[in-house]
């Protein structure tokens, strides 16, 4: 949802915005209830396909955004040198967490997306 969310508002930059997760399920769509959340504003992510994030992929990143404070931490054992290039995707509002609602209620899912689009909205102003 944050990569849709990030394309969207920064449509008109030429940043290349890609995500990617440390524990995704390479090649699997996205969660059903993630796309309901998306399409209740418009938007859509029916095209993405799960890839696991790699050292390469990250030393080749301006910035890195992560959900939680572990990932963070995550990123820079594998890649210490991002140091300062890794934040957090809530770091203009707070800098909470943003917990993962992958195997729970749509409802979650819906919340997860509104923490998000606040997040992505605060970005929006720094990019």
């Amino acid at each position: 949802m944050a990569e849709v969310l990030l394309r969207e508002r920064l449509a008109n930059t030429n940043l290349n915005i890609e995500s990617a997760g440390l524990a995704a399920m390479r090649g699997a769509p996205i969660d059903p209830r993630a796309e309901a959340s998306l399409q209740r504003h418009g938007l859509t992510a029916a095209s993405h396909v799960g890839r696991q994030a790699n050292k390469q992929m990250l030393q080749q990143s301006d910035l890195v955004l992560a959900m939680e404070q572990r990932q963070v931490a995550a990123v820079l054992a594998l890649c210490p040198t991002l140091r300062g290039r890794v934040l957090m995707l809530s770091h203009w509002v707070g800098g909470e967490d943003i917990e993962d609602p992958y195997g729970r209620r749509q409802e979650v899912f819906d919340a997860a997306f509104d923490r998000i689009d606040e997040c992505v909205r605060a970005w929006h102003t720094k990019l």
